[in-house]
């Protein structure tokens, strides 16, 4: 299976409802179109907490750089995770996101209006 993409939901200037639906995590991961206003929210209802892996595809003198992990908390983790510079972007121009269990965790992707 391959790596399902998010679509980025619009924040207007007005706010956002936050009980808008969010998409469930999958086992094989997911990918949006890298933008410098576009941010990651990461909702956990589990009783046990949830690693999210953004992958880094960058090297410093031939060397990977590791990837960033977020640790989501039980049940009521509700993490924003701010904007992701250029670094973040993959060979096709999308931000890969992993997980390490994706039972009760769900996942958003908004983008700022622009200023």
């Amino acid at each position: 299976m391959a790596r399902t993409d998010l679509t980025p939901v619009p924040m207007p200037r007005g706010g956002l409802n936050l009980s808008a639906a969010l998409t469930p995590a999958i086992a094989d991961g997911h990918a949006f179109v890298h933008s410098d206003r576009r941010q990651l929210r990461v909702k956990n209802t589990n009783a046990a907490a949830r690693t999210v892996t953004v992958q880094l595809p960058a090297t410093v003198d031939g060397q990977d750089v590791e990837d960033r992990e977020y640790v989501i908390p039980a049940l009521t983790g509700d993490v924003l995770i701010p904007p992701f510079p250029a670094i973040y972007r993959q060979s096709n121009g999308k931000v890969n996101v992993d997980y390490s269990a994706t039972p009760d965790l769900s996942v958003a992707v908004y983008e700022l209006p622009v200023t």
